[in-house]
């Protein structure tokens, strides 16, 4: 009995350990990508000058990293997550315990920093160069911060609701990374040019530090997790709603995964 509570217990460690890791990669990603984009001197800057290029290329790679990390060791592990509001709504829809979201939401943010914090190291100065602002997101200057609020809201429930759809059908879950990565790469499409196309309070957590400059650090955290509280209750009372399989469950040879991370 003591031995399965051990296993148990490292189970849970493992799972924490892995957002941990998933989301400092997905945040030094990030940070690598904004130190080219719009690093001085960039290759990659003077190849994608328009700032609609630069977005585009922004969304391509953020899908592509989530959809590699859900499906790598550490997402096969935890789930998957790399994002408190997907914690949230998958704790409110019972496939994650409590103790498990909480962990997960800290062991993210804790992420967010060393994925910033490596960025730094590696790019040097470049990173805090305000075109860059360790890969920071920032809205539109004419767009106020109710519309910013109400957008990473509502697309942080849309990509719920895709991934919960394909996550609680056995035959389409194979197709659950490619799906997230689609589904975050689209949201920011449409929603990157006016408000920066977050959907993660981890993706802006660590820049945000970084940067010194928490003037919207707020929407950028709460309004995802009022989306995913949303979403995670609304579908939780849904008389007809297939269940989630849980987060910490042994991960299979093929990538059953349940959650995602905006970028």
């Amino acid at each position: 009995m003591e031995t399965q509570s051990r296993r148990s217990l490292g189970r849970h460690w493992r799972a924490w350990l892995s957002e941990f890791a998933a989301t400092a990669i997905l945040l030094l990603v990030m940070v690598t990508l904004f130190r080219n984009l719009f690093g001085a001197g960039s290759v990659l800057a003077r190849a994608i000058p328009s700032q609609d290029g630069r977005l585009v290329a922004d969304a391509v790679v953020s899908g592509i990293t989530v959809g590699l990390l859900i499906i790598s060791p550490f997402g096969r592990r935890s789930g998957g997550h790399m994002n408190p509001a997907v914690s949230l709504a998958f704790w409110l829809m019972g496939a994650l315990p409590g103790r498990d979201a909480a962990a997960y939401a800290a062991s993210q943010l804790a992420g967010s920093l060393a994925g910033v914090a490596v960025g730094r190291l590696v790019w040097g100065e470049q990173t805090a160069d305000p075109a860059v602002g360790f890969a920071v997101i920032r809205a539109s200057e004419h767009v106020p911060w109710a519309a910013v609020f109400a957008s990473e809201a509502a697309a942080t429930a849309l990509m719920l609701a895709a991934v919960s759809f394909v996550a609680a059908r056995p035959r389409l879950s194979f197709w659950l990374p490619a799906v997230v990565g689609a589904v975050i790469a689209a949201l920011i499409l449409l929603a990157g040019r006016w408000t920066g196309g977050s959907f993660n309070p981890a993706r802006q957590f660590g820049p945000e530090l970084f940067s010194h400059d928490l003037a919207w650090l707020w929407v950028y955290v709460i309004a995802p997790l009022v989306g995913g509280g949303l979403f995670g209750l609304v579908r939780r009372r849904l008389p007809h709603a297939p269940p989630l399989p849980s987060s910490l469950q042994p991960a299979p040879a093929a990538p059953a995964v349940t959650g995602c991370a905006a970028r």
